[in-house]
């Protein structure tokens, strides 16, 4: 999918493309491939506008399993090293967002049951992977 520089929004949070066949990347933190710290990449899971997109199929992902993410002039490969649902309110956003610690890639995006009474999904979804060179 499509990687789009994202920053912050009105809420405060990081901003996503309202498309969900499109993933953000934050571009206030570390770059995917960068030596120092997590770059995190977040989307939509699906949306009533445009469906559901590619990032459902982070449900299927397990630990072990490879990411790629295709560089200009580059091809990154991360391995999974966890998947977890993480309710939102609980989200340890200082840690996905690590400027200084080991070179990670942090994928989030909705997860757990939908509650259209509570504004959406319960839960963020979030792949943590490793470098694999």
């Amino acid at each position: 999918m499509p990687i789009q520089a994202v920053g912050v929004g009105a809420d405060g949070q990081m901003a996503l493309p309202a498309q969900p066949a499109t993933i953000g990347w934050y571009r206030f933190g570390p770059s995917p491939g960068d030596p120092v710290g997590s770059a995190v990449l977040g989307g939509h899971i699906d949306s009533r506008q445009y469906g559901v997109g590619p990032l459902v199929r982070l449900r299927k992902v397990r630990p072990g399993d490879l990411v790629e993410i295709t560089m200009p002039g580059n091809v990154l490969r991360y391995r999974v090293t966890a998947v977890r649902d993480i309710p939102k309110q609980k989200l340890a956003v200082d840690e996905l967002f690590d400027r200084d610690g080991s070179p990670l890639l942090q994928i989030v995006t909705c997860g757990g049951p939908y509650d259209a009474n509570a504004g959406g999904y319960r839960d963020n979804l979030v792949v943590t992977a490793v470098a694999t060179s």
